[in-house]
């Protein structure tokens, strides 16, 4: 850069020595052409030196420009390199991106060939008959749509990790761990549980638990039951079919109770998730009704109604059968032929059902270790189920749960313990009423062997069945209880009490609420 200045320099002193040079010619020639000095010294070598010299310093100047053009090319040369270069530092960056990325994907991989690997081994471990996962404490694991709800409110119920193809118990536990409710379900072929646990209408505000048990695993979670805020008076929402098995075809009539002149709205849901929407404004007195019409080509299986008002919602399970299946006045019935086995006999469930239709049975053991078997029910609308026993099978207290087309009953009895003597004691139970009324909670309560095991069915006029459990206390006290809600049906309903082999039934009537 100093060179360039320096021709800069000798360019600039150039044009003033030619400037004077030029100046001095004009002197000349001036001097020449006045006639008064005629004897004036001769120049003229002078300036030709001058003017060669001036040549020269143009010539520089020339030469000067082009090496400045030269220069400026030179720049740009320089600075599209140095774009070129920034460029390709940004490619750089961009590459070592990608590269970061190629490397977490690659762990993420390895980690999936572990997972796949893992899977690998617990599928092999199952074909074979080895795996002990279920044994493994607390391996289920829960999910619930919210933490808090409402007294009639469902508790969607979302697991993974249960025994695949087995059944589930699902119980609602109160803060001291007394069952309240419980229910039973299927775990799927991956171990995930779906559910939906309707809390009843009368429970009080306070912290519940719900409890699943799977095989020899169980999973706890704890829930919120709030208090319903007082917006809707003294009215309690209701909400029933007029009948619980459909045809194609036929008109589906969903009636209750709401908050007088308010909305109520249903949504019907198919076995294959098609949904249809239904909705009225409820009487002044609360009441309202609202339908579904079917047709022949409505598929077979369980639907789901969910009935809403305001913030509460019910939801209803129905049976649609296909069009042409007639009931007639078969009802759905099962019973085995004792209420007591000996390890090694034959269990035999016997019962009525829809002809041709399918039966299927689920034989459950005290560790909830499953058995299951099918039949066709015979055209006069008999059907036998048979399970046989072997000496190494446990001993207690076992059920088995018989379904068919969205009806299920549910039977308990011993197998083994014929050798418990209840000589010592009397097996007793009772209702606290024989009368209750929708939302009630229905108590049994008496005297069985102590520290033993009592099971009970509570059965509605429709044979939808409700259980639950105790241990007897060490002086063979027990209580028991049933909820009940507003959707319940009224008539006339049935307990089967057990204990060791020793069956109680009671009856009651349950009339509508108020």
């Amino acid at each position: 850069m100093p060179r360039n200045y320096t021709y800069v320099i000798v360019g600039a002193l150039a044009c003033a020595m030619a400037s004077a040079g030029v100046y001095g010619m004009l002197n000349v020639h001036f001097i020449q052409a006045n006639p008064s000095s005629s004897n004036e010294p001769d120049y003229s070598s002078q300036l030709n030196s001058l003017n060669t010299q001036v040549n020269s310093i143009n010539s520089q100047i020339s030469s000067l420009d082009s090496q400045v053009s030269s220069l400026r090319s030179q720049i740009s040369q320089v600075s599209a390199d140095v774009n070129s270069i920034n460029g390709n530092l940004t490619s750089l960056g961009m590459i070592k991106t990608n590269i970061s990325d190629i490397h977490e994907k690659l762990a993420a991989l390895s980690n999936l060939d572990t997972n796949v690997a893992d899977i690998q081994n617990k599928l092999s471990d199952i074909a074979n008959g080895t795996t002990q996962t279920n044994s493994i404490p607390g391996k289920i694991l829960l999910t619930f749509d919210k933490s808090t709800y409402l007294p009639g409110e469902t508790v969607h119920i979302s697991g993974i990790g249960a025994d695949p193809l087995k059944v589930v118990q699902v119980q609602l536990l109160d803060s001291n761990s007394f069952v309240l409710e419980g229910q039973t379900t299927w775990a799927d072929a991956s171990g995930s549980i779906l559910y939906g646990l309707q809390l009843p209408s009368s429970i009080l505000p306070g912290e519940y638990q719900i409890k699943i048990i799977s095989d020899q695993t169980t999973a706890l979670q704890s829930i919120t039951v709030g208090s319903v805020p007082n917006t809707t008076g003294s009215y309690i929402f209701t909400a029933q079919t007029d009948k619980g098995i459909y045809q194609g075809g036929d008109i589906i009539a969903v009636s209750g109770m709401a908050v007088p002149n308010s909305s109520v709205t249903a949504v019907l849901q198919s076995p294959s998730g098609t949904t249809f929407s239904s909705g009225t404004t409820s009487n002044s007195d609360g009441s309202y009704t609202l339908t579904f019409a079917t047709s022949q080509s409505y598929e077979a299986g369980t639907w789901i109604i969910t009935v809403s008002n305001l913030s509460q919602s019910k939801v209803i399970t129905i049976y649609v059968q296909s069009a042409g299946v007639q009931s007639g006045s078969n009802t759905f019935t099962a019973e085995t032929d004792k209420t007591s086995y000996q390890l090694g006999d034959m269990i035999r469930v016997t019962g009525t059902g829809q002809p041709s239709s399918t039966v299927t049975a689920v034989l459950t053991s005290p560790s909830q270790a499953t058995y299951s078997s099918s039949t066709t029910v015979n055209s006069d609308g008999t059907y036998i189920i048979l399970f046989s026993t072997s000496t190494s099978y446990e001993a207690g207290n076992w059920n088995v749960y018989v379904s068919n087309l969205g009806q299920s009953k549910t039977i308990y009895f011993t197998l083994g313990t014929s050798k418990i003597s209840s000589s010592s004691y009397t097996f007793t139970a009772q209702t606290d009423k024989v009368i209750y009324h929708q939302g009630d909670l229905v108590q049994v309560a008496g005297n069985a062997q102590p520290s033993s095991a009592i099971t009970a069915v509570m059965v509605s006029p429709s044979g939808t069945t409700y259980n639950t459990s105790a241990v007897a206390n060490s002086n063979g006290d027990y209580v028991m209880f049933f909820s009940t809600t507003g959707s319940y049906p009224t008539g006339n309903w049935y307990v089967e009490t057990s204990n060791n082999g020793q069956t109680k039934i009671l009856s009651f009537t349950l009339e509508p609420a108020g």
